[in-house]
């Protein structure tokens, strides 16, 4: 097989990839949960999965939608059912959200023509097995689209909001990384799906630009947020971290409060009975930061 001809067979194989994943996505996330567990929500044309999870108290406080991923950069579904279980013994009722965050298909370039020669020294050939990627970005970055990304976060936030009208209590949201990008973005338009209070873990993109909307977004935002950072959790989100404390403080942002979470406590339990120390922790700071709200 001619060398160059293996960049467009692996462009092709990673084409197919995100179709794929979105067709499997509902089954998939079904087959983590015993029968009937997972409930099918609209969102748009496609059935998105979601796990509900029952206050364990008779008066509960309101409703926490948990933002999942399968990107370890995000909070995965056994670190939100974790998160769920404890939320639901101090009184919330949980609604697990995972979302498939879109992919781009690497971009695809016509082969070159047929040549004998063992290294080729057209500049066409050399971008396309390259796939145009400079040599010090991101590698996320040629995969991941933001406007993609919004754009789908902004179906699911509102398909989650129709089924979640007859609730009463407050809206709290949990996201991380990515996800919580997105999502401060996308509620920045849209007020009126604005929560009670948003906890923001490590939030960022890769991308710089991308990446430093989340400082504006956090000091503009009318909701209280409790600010999570992980330290050592990667370059992008420490980045901003800083920043985003600061910015919050010169918007006179009165409902907010930064919690730095040592890297030590992502290390696993070693009884699978016992819960993270990070989730742990996380579940901790969120509790203890409803309650400073008055909740």
């Amino acid at each position: 097989m001619k060398r160059h001809a293996l960049p467009l067979i692996f462009s092709v194989i990673a084409s197919l990839l995100p179709i794929t994943a979105h067709c499997d996505f509902f089954t998939d996330v079904s087959h983590a949960y015993l029968p009937g567990e997972v409930k099918p929500l609209m969102v748009g044309e496609v059935e998105t999965p979601i796990i509900e999870v029952e206050a364990q108290t008779p008066l509960p406080l309101g409703v926490a939608i948990i933002l999942t991923e399968a990107f370890p950069s995000s909070l995965t579904l056994a670190q939100g059912d974790s998160l769920a279980s404890i939320l639901a013994e101090k009184g919330w009722n949980v609604v697990i959200s995972p979302f498939n965050l879109p992919v781009n298909a690497v971009k695809q370039q016509s082969p070159p023509e047929e040549s004998t020669d063992t290294v080729s020294s057209d500049p066409e050939t050399a971008s396309m097995s390259a796939f145009n990627i400079h040599p010090r970005s991101n590698q996320l970055t040629q995969y991941l689209s933001f406007e993609s990304a919004t754009s789908a976060m902004n179906l699911q936030l509102n398909a989650l909001d129709n089924y979640l009208q007859n609730s009463s209590g407050y809206r709290m949201v949990i996201a991380q990384g990515m996800l919580a990008t997105t999502y401060l973005s996308v509620v920045e338009q849209q007020p009126q799906l604005h929560p009670d209070t948003f906890v923001a873990i490590s939030p960022f993109w890769p991308e710089a630009s991308t990446n430093t909307l989340v400082i504006d977004n956090i000091a503009r935002s009318t909701f209280p947020i409790l600010d999570l950072s992980l330290s050592g959790f990667n370059d992008w989100a420490n980045s901003t971290t800083q920043k985003r404390k600061v910015s919050a403080k010169n918007a006179l942002k009165i409902h907010y409060r930064q919690i730095i979470i040592p890297k030590n406590l992502l290390a696993f339990s070693i009884k699978e009975f016992q819960n993270s120390p990070y989730i742990q922790m996380v579940a901790n700071s969120t509790i203890g930061w409803t309650r400073h709200l008055g909740w």
